[in-house]
């Protein structure tokens, strides 16, 4: 122990720094993106190579290390589109509120308004509410707006007149940041027969992402919350805004229990970073 505290010097300290700082951020940028629900996985298949080279687990030993070899062209694969983005955000300046930023309960009001004249009027529609995991890949596909959440403006861009009412709007921050934007169909054949693509479009981020969709049904001039794949139909707007409540509220004190620094995202985090109600 003696002769490694010689050997620390001033070099060596300013090599385990820039170590360190580039591994804290690797890890603020890949926070949010599916790679990070992924790297428990990859961390086990870690533990098991160091596993099987400390102790004499012939087989295991010899299927990790002929995996080890093709691991990094393995990851690039799965990861290319998580890669892709995360290299894209490099440099990028983070996010600055605007001023006119309403509080989030009014958010919610106001999705619930235009959800409720949305399907009175027999409009469908899809507004998307991001949480932890960033949405940024699908509001890079779509129209980009950073307009201030309004009934108005919902009824506006879902209007069959609009040339973005076939795509959903994402709200990010309190925000909505694109309309007009494509999502991942689900793959789950078990479903209702009569669910088109904006159904399958619901179901499928909310299985990719922890994210919140309402969606409004035109044929069944209907309101429905779909969460974690699952969804719940025929919703009055109370109820709606209720659900919507408890859900942002199981991350406000989700974040309040964890009391760590988070990577931008989720609504009820900005809010709190500009000091607004909740």
């Amino acid at each position: 122990m003696v002769e490694i505290l010689d050997q620390f010097g001033f070099w060596a300290a300013i090599d385990i720094l820039v170590i360190a700082f580039i591994i804290y951020h690797a890890l603020l940028l890949i926070r949010g993106t599916r790679a990070a629900q992924m790297l428990t996985g990859i961390l086990i298949v870690v533990a098991m190579f160091l596993l099987s080279s400390i102790v004499p687990l012939t087989t295991l030993n010899w299927v990790m290390n002929k995996f080890y070899s093709s691991f990094i062209i393995i990851i690039i694969i799965l990861f290319q589109d998580d890669i892709r983005h995360v290299l894209s955000r490099m440099g990028k300046k983070s996010f600055i509120p605007g001023t006119d930023t309403l509080s989030s309960s009014q958010i919610l009001d106001e999705i619930t308004r235009a959800a409720a004249a949305l399907a009175n009027k027999r409009i469908g529609a899809l507004v998307v509410i991001e949480r932890n995991i960033i949405l940024s890949r699908y509001v890079e596909v779509g129209t980009l707006l950073d307009a201030r959440v309004s009934k108005e403006l919902l009824l506006s861009v879902f209007h069959p007149s609009s040339p973005i009412h076939d795509g959903a709007a994402i709200i990010q921050r309190g925000r909505i940041s694109a309309a007009g934007c494509f999502l991942p169909l689900t793959r789950d054949e078990n479903l209702d027969a009569n669910w088109g693509t904006r159904h399958r479009a619901a179901i499928g981020i909310s299985q990719e992402t922890d994210a919140i969709v309402v969606l409004v049904s035109e044929e069944g001039a209907s309101i429905s919350l779909v969460v974690e794949g699952k969804v719940s139909r025929k919703m009055e707007p109370k109820d709606l805004r209720k659900s919507l409540t408890d859900l942002l509220a199981e991350e406000k004190n989700a974040d309040d229990f964890n009391q760590e620094p988070r990577a931008p995202g989720g609504f009820f985090r900005f809010f709190k970073s500009r000091g607004g109600n909740s």
